[in-house]
């Protein structure tokens, strides 16, 4: 079995004047930003198996250790030997901060840390994935994109087997009777390797993509929607 890996110590480079400057969107406010960085607190997990099957339908790692029914990762992952399973938090101390600001009031800094703490999230899971692909290039490996449970066909209640298969991220990380993750700003997921370079494109459905939640089962076109899968 694969062990599963933890740093708890992962330097997160933040210039807040750059990130104002990549995000239209972001408040114009370099100095809250720069502080609210400072309540970041990056942890990751994870552990690499090689792909035992793929069947279109189900992707299985190591020895029955993980088993994931969705034709979106399988597809995505169709030319894999390996595969790396992961878990990454910013901490709950950013997450706390906004929380602490909205219950008091402070409507302005809860509302900037909380979009900070989104961002900063996604920043950890691209920066680990620039990591990853710097120590596979040396093993003749290349990533593909990532994937996370609740997208594509990938159902939310995967997170309990990905969890399981990470060791429960040490009790770090936990998992709530919804599938949501504490803290927060936390994200799992899953990155094939293979010996062939692949376009860094999500899988596209054959008709309509992939559900989104919003479609009438009966009349469903979406080919990675298991309600709607001819047994």
């Amino acid at each position: 079995m694969g062990a599963v890996h933890h740093l708890r110590q992962y330097r997160l480079p933040f210039e807040a004047e750059a990130f104002i400057a990549a995000h239209k969107d972001c408040p114009d406010d370099a100095v809250l930003l720069q502080d609210l960085w400072t309540l970041v607190q990056p942890r990751i997990w994870w552990r690499e198996e090689p792909v035992q099957g793929n069947d279109g339908m189900q992707l299985v790692l190591g020895k029955q250790s993980l088993q994931i029914d969705s034709c979106y990762v399988c597809k995505g992952l169709q030319q894999c030997s390996r595969a790396v399973v992961m878990a990454l938090t910013i901490g709950a101390a950013l997450p706390t901060e906004a929380q602490r600001c909205a219950q008091q009031g402070q409507l302005y800094r809860s509302s900037v840390a909380d979009y900070l703490g989104s961002h900063a999230v996604e920043m950890l899971a691209e920066s680990f994935c620039q990591y990853l692909q710097q120590q596979l290039l040396a093993r003749g490996l290349y990533p593909t994109l990532r994937y996370s449970p609740g997208y594509g066909d990938w159902a939310l209640e995967g997170q309990t087997a990905v969890f399981a298969f990470l060791n429960q991220c040490q009790g770090e990380i936990r998992l709530s009777e919804n599938y949501l993750m504490e803290p927060v700003k936390s994200i799992t997921a899953i990155v094939g390797l293979s010996h062939q370079w692949q376009q860094p494109v999500y899988p596209a459905g054959e008709r309509n993509g992939f559900c989104n939640g919003g479609h009438n089962c009966a009349a469903c076109v979406t080919w990675a929607c298991r309600k709607g899968r001819k047994q």
